[in-house]
């Protein structure tokens, strides 16, 4: 009687082992498909309206870039083969130009010419136009320029995909791209400030005349860009402003903890298994 006992109270423990690990299975099964559920039916928080001001800008900023007036000159001694020129735009400085040697005119040796070879071809040079600040100024404003595009493209997918990664997430509630992209904007606009007053000091040393008004004014560009920063401000308080719900943030969060805290409390113990000796029915009633 006592090896069949310990037989039996062996075998009982393992099917209750056994069971645990069933339940235990079951459980990890169970919650990982809450997971895979949770995960598949998130909704996206695209927005729309943010993605079109973004849209907007990159358009804005491609224009500013084809658009030949930058700056405005008007009496000075700027000339292109001997015609005066006007203006000033990113395309005459896309090339990695070179100055070429300075030479004097005039009996008096009092008017030195800054010559700039701005294209491949032998014509296509300027005279006391740009100084090397001026060049160095204007290719840094087109790469900030294409800097302010990249990050305005970037918040452009954000906002028109929603993504539900939450480093992406909090980039895109918070509108950094786009905040980057308006103060580059900034940046663009006093660089251009910044290149008015060193074209302007040399248009006034070779100016024609003595008498003469030399005037460099911001052009088209300039405008361009204040009204891509104006955009992105218009995506970044659409962004900013924007309700968002936060409690899916707290139930994924709470649903994470206790996942993680499953392994930390027992399993719950099997119900009492019935004995063979439980079945016996009751003995009858004492009778004298």
């Amino acid at each position: 009687m006592p090896r069949s006992n310990n037989g039996r109270d062996s075998s009982s423990r393992r099917s209750r082992s056994s069971r645990s690990r069933s339940r235990s299975r079951h459980r990890d099964r169970r919650h990982h498909s809450h997971r895979r559920e949770r995960g598949r039916h998130k909704p996206k928080e695209r927005n729309l309206g943010a993605a079109f001001c973004s849209m907007i800008t990159i358009v804005i900023m491609s224009t500013s870039l084809a658009e030949p007036n930058w700056v405005s000159l008007q009496g000075g001694g700027c000339v292109v083969n001997g015609v005066g020129l006007d203006h000033l735009g990113a395309f005459q400085f896309f090339y990695p130009g070179k100055f070429l040697e300075q030479f004097i005119q005039g009996p008096n040796n009092k008017k030195v010419d800054i010559v700039y070879k701005f294209g491949p071809n032998d014509l296509d040079r300027m005279e006391n136009c740009v100084t090397n600040k001026a060049v160095i100024l204007m290719k840094t404003i087109i790469a900030f320029t294409f800097i302010a595009m990249c990050c305005t493209l970037i918040a452009f997918l954000l906002d028109l995909i929603g993504p539900q990664h939450r480093a992406l997430k909090i980039l895109r509630r918070n509108a950094i791209f786009n905040i980057v992209s308006v103060i580059l904007c900034v940046i663009i606009n006093l660089f251009c400030y910044w290149l008015t007053e060193e074209v302007s000091g040399l248009q006034r040393r070779t100016k024609f005349h003595v008498g003469s008004k030399v005037e460099v004014t911001f052009d088209i560009s300039f405008y361009l860009i204040t009204a891509a920063g104006v955009m992105g401000v218009i995506a970044t308080a659409m962004n900013c402003l924007k309700r968002f719900p936060t409690h899916d943030h707290m139930t994924e969060a709470l649903l994470e903890d206790y996942d993680g805290l499953e392994g930390v409390f027992p399993v719950p113990p099997p119900e009492a298994q019935s004995s063979p000796l439980s079945n016996i029915p009751p003995p009858p009633a004492y009778t004298p």
